[in-house]
This record gives structure tokens, sequence and C-alpha cells, in this order.
């Protein structure tokens, strides 16, 4: 068996592992290079859509491999077609860093996941503006063809002749699947968002184990305990093991950061705000429950409505027992009277428009009326409603995600906090991370044992 990191080596993300045996060609996860797509590119600076291979070769965004890319995007760069070279792709969970650049991929890979990440990778291509966003279904790009008139115009997703849909084939939890030589084995772990995975690689060269992302303090830890009784039963030849905290003693808890939240909640009196990420279910529900416990309703936004809706019973609670934030947007007509409902609707996306007439939708209004009511979902995307709901001086603000990790991220934090002071909203703190210590790392390791170590995910690979 031959492994080649092709992306993850002596940073946090970005993975995608080439795995061979005997003709059989697979990857292990697909995902964006976070550290080094910020060095190049900026929410200012995007990349050239006409030249995206070219220029992600240049600047080693993407591996230059041959039998992988979208023939589409070959065409267009003067690229020579070639054959596929890849029997599958094997993606742990729906984080970009390990997901993203599935944009790329063509269209003939089968994409191996869970049903979790199926329906999270549809509701961030249904949901997301970003131009990568292309990643269970995929228009063909610069392509033509001849209209009515018989003249040239440019293929839209309009015309679905030309969009095509992945081959994405959803494992269940333990399942085995044969892609040629090899047998690949899906194991659920705990992550900080649904679906996540690892997978053991069963060849007759000696078995490969990956964790993907892991933690052993959420609210699935037993998922990440059978993870490791399962490799270890695998007896592996190779163990490629993720280390994002891997200089970190500290262990952290998610049953710690709910009673942190209901703390906070219960020492207010008036709105309170909570930021965290939109796809950690993990987060969502401590947040549900802590407003609960004390005698709140949670507030979603319409992407997490909409998230709830398509996972369905894999979401830990219905969407009737929230309630929804409409947001004002484009000419803001929600809750204006003597408006026709079909006007009201050109506001929204297709996808939002089933949720703002629904009995538990709220607005802004019903945030001013009754503030000591709600548990506010918000993000940093969403600032600009404050200036609609005014909270009062005694609302206070909860960040319940990562500390920034980059310059942008900071330049965005030091928005944030120029709202929050100009409102003068109180910011509290509440976090765990998605990922294990390092002494559950190392223990983790010991345990699996495996003949050969291959750090990856992790800035700090000698610490192994």
């Amino acid at each position: 068996m031959n492994i080649t990191v092709l992306g993850g080596l002596k940073e946090i993300g970005g993975n995608k592992i080439l795995v061979e045996h005997k003709g059989t060609r697979i990857l292990l996860d697909f995902g964006m290079s976070l550290s080094q797509a910020g060095k190049y590119y900026s929410e200012f600076l995007q990349p050239r859509k006409c030249a995206l291979l070219t220029d992600f070769f240049e600047f080693g965004l993407l591996p230059q491999i041959k039998g992988i890319y979208r023939e589409d995007y070959l065409s267009h760069m003067n690229m020579a077609k070639e054959e596929k070279e890849v029997d599958g792709v094997f993606i742990t969970h729906a984080h970009a860093d390990h997901a993203q650049y599935i944009h790329f991929l063509r269209f003939d890979i089968p994409v191996y996941c869970t049903r979790a990440t199926e329906v999270i990778l549809r509701v961030l291509e249904e949901t997301g503006s970003n131009p990568l966003s292309d990643l269970v279904t995929a228009c063909e790009a610069f392509t033509f063809y001849t209209n009515k008139k018989g003249r040239q115009s440019r293929v839209t997703r309009k015309k679905t002749d030309f969009v095509h849909v992945r081959d994405i084939e959803v494992m269940e939890a333990y399942q085995g699947v044969k892609v040629g030589s090899l047998e690949v084995e899906l194991v659920p772990v705990d992550h900080s968002l649904p679906g996540a995975c690892g997978y053991i690689v069963h060849s007759d060269e000696g078995n490969l184990v990956y964790t993907g992302d892991i933690r052993f303090h959420g609210s699935n830890q037993e998922l990440s305990k059978e993870f490791v009784k399962r490799a270890k039963a695998a007896e592996p030849r190779w163990l490629l093991s993720e280390g994002t905290r891997m200089e970190s003693t500290e262990r952290d808890s998610e049953e710690g950061v709910k009673r942190k939240i209901a703390g906070f909640i219960a020492d207010s009196k008036e709105l309170v705000f909570v930021e965290h990420p939109i796809m950690d279910l993990d987060r969502v529900t401590s947040i549900f429950e802590a407003a609960k416990e004390n005698n709140r309703h949670f507030v979603v936004n319409l992407k997490l409505a909409y998230l709830i809706t398509e996972l369905g019973d894999l979401s830990p609670f219905a969407l009737d027992e929230v309630e929804i934030l409409v947001p004002r947007k484009s000419w803001g007509l929600i809750g204006k009277e003597g408006i026709d409902s079909k006007l009201v609707e050109q506001d929204y996306s297709v996808w939002e428009r089933s949720f703002i007439n629904r009995e538990n939708c709220i607005t802004y209004r019903e945030l001013r009326r009754n503030p000591a009511k709600y548990v506010v979902s918000m993000s940093l995307w969403e600032l600009n409603q404050l200036t609609d709901i005014k909270p009062s001086s005694d609302a206070i603000w909860i960040k319940s995600s990562c500390e920034p990790f980059c310059d942008e991220m900071e330049l965005d934090e030091e928005r944030k906090r120029n709202w929050l002071e100009h409102f003068k909203i109180k910011e509290y703190f509440a976090h765990a991370s998605g990922h294990a210590s390092g002494d559950e790392i190392r223990a983790m390791v010991k345990e699996i044992n495996p003949e050969v170590l291959i750090p990856i995910h992790t800035e700090h690979p000698e610490l192994f």
C-alpha cells in the first residue's frame, strides 16, 4: 500500500490523502487548506473562476495529480482530458477543510460519506454563496448551448441537461464497502458536527486507520471510544492521526459548556444572544437545553431552521420546538401591513420562503417586546439586525465558538466588538473544542498501537 499525504501535513486541515493498492486508488477527504488559501486570498481578493485549476496549482492549493479533476475545468484551461484514475473519495465530515474541494473532482468519482454529511453538503450548496459550493450537484462551467435564436448562450443551472448529480454513496455505521482491492469500513466518531466518522481501510498488506477529526468530550463521546476499540482490533499497520490540539493538556467538556451557558442566561434579565458554529448541532442542543432550563424560547435563524428540517430524524429536536427569526432583507417587507405575500417572498431566497409564514416565526418586533423571553442564535454575519432589535444595555452576548486564528478573523472580531460596544452589550465566553487534547491523542495512539504513525491535521507533528 502506498500512502501519499497531499494536504494536511504540518497544518490544521486541508486533509487530502491518496491511498494506492494493486491498481486501486482512493482519496480520504479532499478539503480546503485554510491557512494556505489565506496566504493568497481573502474576502476582497477572491480566486478567478476562469483560472481556478491553474491558479490553485500555482499556489499549491490543489495537488497536481492526474485523473481526478472536472473535464469542464480542464478543457477551459487548455489542459488535456484525462481518464478517471481514482475509484472513490471517502469524506469523514462536512467541514470545509475536509470536504470543500469536492467541487473540483470529476462528476463520475463516487463520494462515500454518512447520511448526515450528505445532508449538510447539500444544505451548504443550497444556502451558500461560495463560488465553490457545487458539492452534491454541479453545473458544467464554461459551456455554451445554442439558444432559440440560433445564437450561443452560456449554460446556467436552468439548463438541467448540463447539471450533474454527483454519485454520493451513503454508508451506514460500521458498514464496509469493497472498492477494487480494498475494503473500507466507516466508523462513527464524536466531533463538532453531525455525521463525523473515521475509516478503517482493509488490505492484504495490512490495515490503515484514519481518525478524521475526533474528540472524547462531546455528547457522543461513546462513538469515539468505540472507534478506538475497533481500530485496535484491526491491528493496523498504519495510523493517520489528527493532532489539532497536540500541544494542549486541557480537557474540554460539552456538558461544562452547557452549564456555563445556562448560568449566563440565569443571570440575565434581558435578551441573550449566542454566537456558535451553525453546523455544530451538539452546541445547538446545549444552547437549546440551557434556554429551556431557564424557561426561555430558543430562536434560530433561517439557515439553522433549514438544516434542522433537512436532517429530519437526525436532528436532536424538531423545528416546532423553537422559534424562527425572520430578518428584514432586501426591501424589508416582512411584517408590513397591506403587502401581498408574494411580494414579501421576493425578499428571500427560494429555500427561505417556506419558513417565513410558519406559526413559530417571529421578527425583531417580538424580540423588542419580550426580550427576557428569548435566547437568540446569532453570528457575525447577522450583526446588522441589532439596529432593528435595539437591545437594551443589559443584553448579553455569549461567544460559543473558537478564538480567531488568522488576521481576517481578528478583523471580524474587532468589528463585532465595535457593534457590541455601540449597543453596550457585554460579552461572555463558553466553548469546547471539536478536537481531543494532546493527552487524549497520545492515549488513543498508544491504545491502537500501529506499526507506523502518520501525524496529520496538526502544526506540531514533532510532539507525536
